[in-house]
């Protein structure tokens, strides 16, 4: 599961964003993000909106970097890990090369967990739409033309401040709306392991992996007590 969440605060300034609550993790990365945009907006400052588009890019591969050490636990070796430097393209790729099951998993994560008295919300996290974000964000870290179709070019800017805005809210007010969690076959008791086989090859769909979880937790649950 994720930390605990934070409250976005909006107005800050430059001196307040960088030494704030320094946390490099998907989350802290966007929250920087955010607040230069912020910072960007209010002022009409490209270095800003510059510095946004980063902390966004680097957020999004943080993300993909964390969904894979969820999926793949300890299957990530070290030559699985330096594949996945620097380049979003191949993390997206580890993830579905090691674990091509894994939306799957995730949702019929959600399934059983959402089975439980009280139970958290799980995030699905769309990784086609965190690329593409990632794109978008990017195009304001490369040189893309003469400063008159760019940093001097209000267009330009209005495209970038939306670029980052877009990217952050997915991010944000998904991770705002549940935690990360995903239950790995391996742990999974024997019924529920079943349960996953069933699923996995489309036999089953996920009402049914409901059904089955509200009745088979209880029996679990006495199971792990005795």
């Amino acid at each position: 599961m994720q930390r605990a969440k934070r409250t976005r605060v909006q107005g800050e300034t430059r001196e307040e964003i960088i030494p704030e609550s320094i946390y490099f993790d998907s989350v802290g990365y966007m929250y920087r993000a955010l607040s230069w945009e912020d910072v960007a907006k209010r002022g009409g400052n490209v270095c800003a909106l510059q510095y946004a588009a980063h902390d966004a890019r680097q957020s999004i591969e943080q993300l993909l970097f964390e969904e894979i050490v969820l999926c793949v636990g300890t299957q990530l070796d070290r030559s699985e890990y330096e594949k996945c430097k620097g380049n979003s393209t191949k993390l997206h790729k580890v993830i579905r090369r090691l674990n091509p099951d894994y939306n799957k998993l995730g949702k019929f994560t959600q399934a059983i967990i959402s089975a439980l008295p009280h139970s958290p919300s799980l995030i699905i996290w769309d990784h086609k739409k965190l690329l593409k974000h990632w794109g978008k964000v990017s195009n304001f870290l490369h040189w893309a033309g003469e400063p008159a179709e760019t940093v001097e070019s209000m267009e330009w800017f209005q495209k970038g401040i939306e670029a980052v805005e877009e990217a952050g809210c997915y991010i944000w007010k998904k991770n705002q709306a549940g935690f990360t969690g995903i239950i790995m076959p391996q742990d999974m008791q024997p019924e529920i392991r079943a349960c996953w086989e069933r699923f996995r090859v489309s036999e089953i769909d996920l009402d049914s992996v409901n059904w089955t979880a509200r009745i088979a937790l209880p029996v679990l649950s006495k199971r792990n007590k005795a």
